[in-house]
């Protein structure tokens, strides 16, 4: 890949907002790798995440806004553990995916289903305060539209008790949801 690297590219204030948005100095990243020699999910991604810091080092804000893997991170921190200097890289890319919503980037079709599940465990949650096994494949299957998916294998997970068909709710449900609640009311602002 072609990268057009100009003088204001190097100087951008792209990279100014991400590192004033993230708390992190992107001087800090030398390109040693390590990031991406741990992450789980690089084989589905089109870009490592130490090439994805170098698009921001370079000001390469399209670039870096409009790749699949500022929205198919699976947030495991695989790669902050890894990286000798500290730079925490799953805050670049959560800044990177809200400067993407913000400026209306459309993510990549790939990247649809990734965003689909994260929403539908996160209503589950909300919903339950803990993981419903069926509630996520039900809302996951509708929402994404691949309505049959897993239902060769649901008669099974039923059979062997693997998964309940009643969710449980915990006890005081209503102070999760106060807090999903602020959460909403912090990101509207």
């Amino acid at each position: 890949m072609k990268w057009d690297i100009t003088e204001h590219a190097l100087h951008s204030e792209f990279r100014a907002e991400v590192e004033k948005l993230s708390g992190q100095n992107l001087g800090d990243c030398y390109q040693c790798g390590k990031c991406s020699g741990g992450c789980p999910v690089l084989p589905e991604l089109d870009l490592s995440p130490n090439r994805l810091l170098r698009m921001v080092q370079l000001g390469l804000e399209d670039e870096a806004l409009r790749n699949e893997t500022v929205w198919c991170c699976a947030a495991c921190g695989t790669c902050d553990s890894r990286c000798p200097m500290g730079v925490e890289i799953l805050r670049i890319i959560d800044v990177l995916r809200e400067m993407a919503k913000n400026r209306n980037v459309t993510p990549p079709a790939t990247a649809g289903r990734v965003l689909t599940f994260y929403r539908s465990f996160l209503d589950c949650v909300q919903e339950f305060g803990r993981l419903s096994e069926v509630a996520l494949m039900g809302s996951y299957n509708m929402n994404s539209g691949r309505l049959w998916t897993n239902m060769v294998k649901a008669p099974w997970f039923f059979l062997k008790g693997k998964v309940s068909l009643s969710p449980h709710k915990i006890r005081q449900i209503d102070r999760l949801q106060r807090a999903f609640k602020r959460v909403e009311e912090i990101e509207s602002q």
